[in-house]
Formats: structure tokens, C-alpha cells, sequence
């Protein structure tokens, strides 16, 4: 039984050695290459892996929220604005009308 293993291992080995005899050399160095190629991009794309594991989160849902905000904030900084003109004019209105009141009834000491 072992010689027959011996007799398939010897035979196993024949076989490679043939078949690796007629590989043709262009082609092996072509492979060579192909996997030294292959091993310098596996290399970048670890590196670029680790660069995209330090790149912040996307905050753009963020800044959109954000803006809304503040477009409602001007929105009501203009309306408050407007408010405190009218309140202004009243007040002169007011004012005017205080100052004929004294005119016509002046305070006696």
C-alpha cells in the first residue's frame, strides 16, 4: 500500500514538474507582474480606508435645518422691524398730540 502511495506521489510530481516546464517565461513574468501590481493596489486601498475612516460625518440634513431656521428668523426680524416703524409713527402721533394738549391747557404754578 505505501508503494503504491510513493508510486502516485512520484507520478504527481512528474506531472507538475512537465507542466510547469512548458510554462512559457512572458507569461510568468506577466503574472509576476500582475500580482505585484495587485499588492500595490491592495496597499492603497488600505490607505484610502483609513483616510475615509477619519472624514466627519455628513452634516448636510444639519445645515439644511439650520437654514430654514435662519431664513424664519429674518423673516420674523423683518416683520418685528416693520412693527416697531409702525409703533414709532404712533408714538409721534402721540407725542404730537401731548404737545398740543399742553399747548392749549399749559400747567399753572
Amino acid at each position: 500500500m505505501i508503494p503504491k502511495l510513493a508510486n502516485l506521489a512520484a507520478i504527481g510530481c512528474l506531472l507538475l514538474t512537465l507542466c510547469s516546464c512548458k510554462e512559457d517565461p512572458e507569461l510568468v513574468h506577466k503574472r509576476e507582474e500582475q500580482q505585484s501590481e495587485i499588492k500595490r493596489l491592495q496597499g492603497e486601498l488600505q490607505v484610502i480606508q483609513e483616510k475615509l475612516k477619519d472624514i466627519p460625518p455628513d452634516k448636510t440634513k444639519e445645515l439644511i435645518v439650520a437654514k430654514g431656521e435662519a431664513d424664519a428668523q429674518v423673516v420674523e426680524i423683518e416683520r418685528l422691524e416693520k412693527e416697531v416703524a409702525a409703533l414709532d409713527v404712533k408714538k409721534k402721533e402721540i407725542e404730537g398730540k401731548f404737545s398740543d394738549y399742553k399747548k392749549k391747557y399749559p400747567l399753572k404754578n
